[in-house]
């Protein structure tokens, strides 16, 4: 009977091996290679391609089209986190999850308290709640770097409007404005008009762009303006002002309706608080009235 306890464990063994023969780096085959010269697709991973690479093509290969697995690149894209990382989390604690009920599984029918069978089944579920758990950390994430963003769209809207002032030539003044700030956004901004500068590319168009890869409107709002002062000469001096008071005034009604929703939510638990208290208060009391 004993050897029967050893056949999910060698079940397990074929699964995982399984799966670490399709994610290990393979020769190119001569064919394939031959197929792709001339043209423009991605060559395939090398032998020094990383795990998490290899783990995050490998599953972006086989993702089914469904609304579930659809990969958030305007939130990936904002937070600066590659997709072959993203997937390759949420694979792996996937995997995790619909592995480790089996080996628990594998310890309780060793010792001969539960079938197999029974933990093991618990792993799709928890594969399924781990696959997704990412999605929602991303989003937190990306909230918050949105209105952290927006805010900083905000001191950028002055800091162009200041240059122009000065006399700043559009694409100058946009550059100028950026390498003030130091934070992550001035950063992304900096960068994004630098790889526009190389490339020959309006910064305008090159913000535009950028706003719509990871969401920011506020940002495209920012181009519109400059380039009316680039491509038609316009004074853009008091719309960057007025831009950038009414995105302050916006980003100010968006904290007071949070603090509000605050408030509201913790109304109830300071009422079940307030309630508890009368309730020691006046139990003694009721407690007296009966024993008399």
């Amino acid at each position: 009977m004993w050897q029967l306890a050893l056949i999910p464990g060698i079940l397990a063994g074929l699964g995982v091996a399984l799966v670490i023969s399709q994610l290990m780096p393979k020769q190119p085959q001569l064919a394939a290679a031959i197929e792709r010269l001339g043209t423009t697709s991605v060559a395939g991973l090398g032998r020094d391609a990383s795990f998490e690479v290899r783990v995050g093509t490998w599953v972006h290969k086989r993702l089914p089209d469904l609304p579930g697995f659809t990969i958030p690149t305007t939130n990936l894209a904002l937070v600066g986190v590659p997709v072959n990382k993203y997937l390759s989390d949420k694979a792996l604690l996937a995997a995790f999850g619909l592995v480790m009920p089996s080996l628990f599984g594998l310890f309780l029918q060793l010792i001969g308290v539960l079938p197999f069978y029974l933990p093991a089944l618990l792993g799709i579920p928890l594969a399924a709640l781990l696959w997704f758990g990412p999605d929602q950390d991303l989003k937190a994430k990306a909230a918050r770097a949105r209105e952290e963003f927006s805010r900083a769209v905000a001191v950028y809207l002055e800091l162009v409007a200041a240059e122009r002032r000065r006399g700043a030539p559009a694409g100058h003044a946009l550059l100028s404005a950026a390498q003030v700030g130091k934070s992550w956004v001035f950063v992304r901004i900096r960068q994004e008009l630098t790889r526009a500068q190389y490339a020959g590319t309006p910064p305008w168009d090159a913000l535009t762009t950028f706003s719509e890869e990871i969401g920011v409107p506020e940002l495209a709002d920012v181009a519109k303006i400059v380039r009316l002062s680039g491509e038609e000469g316009a004074s853009v001096y008091e719309t960057l002002r007025a831009r950038g008071k009414s995105l302050r005034v916006q980003l100010l009604n968006n904290e007071h309706t949070r603090a509000n929703e605050i408030s509201e939510r913790m109304t109830i638990p300071m009422t079940m608080l307030a309630m508890v208290f009368v309730g020691l208060i006046l139990t003694p009391l009721v407690m007296n009235l009966l024993a008399s």
